[in-house]
């Protein structure tokens, strides 16, 4: 499950998930990133790739 700030996100289940951690993708894009953001903005990169493979038709 998906909520934004740092909470702990361990997968991306749903498409609302999904779309949840793509918004918070473009916010955190949009800010002055902190240490913090950056593994936030990793971890978020890491799980939407996973999820679409998983959902996506991807490769």
């Amino acid at each position: 499950m998906l909520i934004s700030c740092m909470q702990k996100i361990t997968e991306i289940e749903t498409e609302e998930e999904y779309r949840n951690a793509l918004n918070r993708f473009i916010q955190l894009c949009e800010l002055q990133k902190t240490d913090e953001d950056l593994q936030e903005l990793i971890l978020l990169t890491d799980l939407m790739e996973k999820y679409e493979r998983a959902n996506c038709g991807g490769s």
